[in-house]
């Protein structure tokens, strides 16, 4: 049996496209496992959640159902109490060009050879962390939650 390779490319890109899922489709995800916490909630409250707003006073279980499992957690130490954190980290990618040495066999008209230092530029990738949202509860309600972009 011979398939033709636009046929291959196209059942590739379809699958490909079919495994990442949209925010929406995670978050129905996410809410057919806390099936029972989110039948308890008002239906208002419901559709805020599927339309991935979250509001101070939320509980964490809402925040999961949003935003998925932080990459972070850590306790910030206040005044008079501790409050959980939740960290959500990417990536930035950017370049740097830099100058590197290079060695390269040259022949003499003797024949004899020697390796000659020169520079080249050279491009480096890096891939710089930021947190792009990070949300605190007090008593495992949102006291607050800060999102950026780089």
């Amino acid at each position: 049996m011979n398939i033709p390779h636009t046929l291959l490319l196209a059942l590739a890109a379809a699958l490909l496209v079919a495994g990442c899922a949209t925010q929406r489709e995670l978050i129905e995800r996410r809410i057919g496992e806390k099936t029972p916490f989110f039948a308890a909630l008002a239906p208002e409250a419901q559709q805020r959640l599927r339309d991935g707003k979250l509001a101070a006073g939320d509980s964490r279980d809402a925040a999961w159902i949003i935003y998925g499992e932080p990459d972070r957690v850590f306790q910030k130490v206040t005044g008079t109490s501790t409050n959980e954190v939740w960290s959500y980290v990417s990536y930035e990618p950017s370049t740097v060009d830099a100058p590197r040495p290079v060695y390269h066999p040259v022949r003499a008209c003797s024949g004899r050879t020697f390796w000659r230092r020169d520079i080249v530029w050279a491009t480096d990738a890096y891939h710089h962390p930021y947190e792009y949202l990070r949300i605190e509860f007090e008593n495992g309600r949102v006291l607050s939650f800060e999102s950026e972009q780089p």
